[in-house]
């Protein structure tokens, strides 16, 4: 399914006249997160999948959606994008429940009927509690965070607070306010620093990109990645030519299923890929 083509808070002339405005604070907040108020409790749901309501540690019950893995397969937490909702990351990765993966999506306060407003803190406790959620799902098995556009700086923020089995991103941007024209940075209140989180990370990192990403540009996924590169992080960017914003399923299907080998084998050669990605790695 294809995101909304929001282009997170860089929006020129909008963010401008917000900053002028009483009304500021809420107008980019609503850029920020154009939150999708078709209620989760109502979506028709894909096989073997179930609703998971999860209280956080500010006392809110927000619902997602989960479907378990077959026995010692992977459990992904997947982090949607600022338009998007835990439905859209259930069919984006279709391909890996059809595969045996588990799926825990993750949906945000004041997304898809769930309680609260959207901002950076409220999202890293709904993330502290969609987490608990996925490891308890896994059981002794990995559990794989990944987060898309926005989603990717709610999983680094996780990623600072836990030692993850892996993290991967996909179309994420070095920071929020640099999504942003100068002169409006400074409204925005969340900050979502991923380009400082990347030297921190204690885990294996793996960045994937589409060259022609026109949202996130790619020359932030180059940001990202010679940050993780001059850290001497583990793991490796995937860049995929022709790939816009929402690259397609198929071709993150055999990245992440390339990612999950690497981290069963490390010494292993990497399984065969579409013809459009290149690996990068970071050491």
């Amino acid at each position: 399914m294809q995101q909304r083509r929001i282009r997170l808070v860089a929006l020129g002339a909008a963010l401008l006249v917000a900053a002028a405005s009483p009304v500021s604070s809420q107008l980019i907040h609503d850029r920020i997160y154009p939150a999708p108020t078709a209620p989760i409790a109502a979506a028709p749901l894909p096989a073997g999948a179930q609703r998971v309501t999860l209280t956080t540690s500010d006392g809110l019950a927000i619902t997602g959606a989960e479907i378990a893995p077959r026995p010692g397969r992977p459990t992904l937490l997947v982090f949607h994008g600022n338009a998007s909702s835990a439905m859209s990351s259930l069919d984006w990765f279709a391909p890996l429940i059809a595969a045996g993966y588990g799926v825990v999506a993750a949906e945000y306060r004041g997304y898809s009927g769930n309680p609260g407003r959207a901002d950076e803190a409220g999202l890293g406790r709904d993330a502290d509690a969609f987490y608990a959620e996925a490891k308890r799902l896994a059981g002794s098995d990995r559990v794989i965070v990944v987060g898309h556009s926005l989603g990717g700086g709610v999983a680094f923020g996780l990623a600072m607070r836990q030692k993850l089995d892996a993290l991967v991103t996909i179309g994420t941007f070095t920071g929020l306010r640099a999504m942003a024209p100068k002169i409006a940075r400074s409204f925005i209140a969340d900050r979502y620093d991923n380009l400082a989180a990347v030297p921190r990370l204690d885990e294996p990192y793996f960045l994937i990109h589409g060259l022609a990403d026109d949202t996130v540009p790619a020359a932030m996924g180059q940001e990202l990645h010679k940050a993780a590169f001059l850290a001497k992080r583990d793991g490796f960017s995937a860049v995929i030519r022709g790939a816009d914003h929402h690259p397609d399923g198929a071709v993150v299907t055999a990245i992440i299923e390339a990612i999950a080998a690497r981290l069963d084998h490390p010494d292993a050669p990497t399984p065969p890929l579409p013809d459009t990605v290149k690996l990068i790695a970071f050491r």
